[in-house]
This record gives C-alpha cells, sequence and structure tokens, in this order.
C-alpha cells in the first residue's frame, strides 16, 4: 500500500490535481488527455528504473504496469 500511495501523490504532482488516479489489481489507472499521460508515463518510467509500460488507453484512460 505504501507503494501505491507514493506512485499516486507523483502522479497527482505531475497532473496537478488529486483523484485523477487509482490502483486496480497492482495496474495504475489514470484520467488524463494525452500529453498529460506522456507526461506521467515518463516520470514514472524514469522514477522506476524503465519498469513501466502503457497496457491500455481507452477514452482517456491509461492504464501502467510496472514490471519486476
Amino acid at each position: 500500500m505504501a507503494f501505491e500511495k507514493i506512485v499516486l501523490d507523483k502522479v497527482a504532482q505531475v497532473l496537478g490535481q488529486q483523484r485523477q488516479a487509482y490502483f486496480v489489481n497492482g495496474t495504475l489507472f489514470v484520467c488524463a488527455a494525452e500529453p498529460a499521460a506522456r507526461q506521467v508515463f515518463h516520470m514514472l518510467y524514469k522514477d522506476y528504473n524503465k519498469r513501466v509500460q502503457v497496457s491500455v488507453a481507452m477514452h482517456g484512460e491509461y492504464a501502467y504496469d510496472f514490471t519486476a
């Protein structure tokens, strides 16, 4: 749970607002326009040693998976 809280706080800083991201079964979902979603991806990719991938993008919601 601590990992999720840290990630959600980082995403909120990038997006400039809370409640636009959440976790389900270890996958991070972010509701954002494409430019903001790209910023989130680049931040996560850098901060988590290139172990993040975008797995789904539908209707303004992007899913990010963390790999081992």
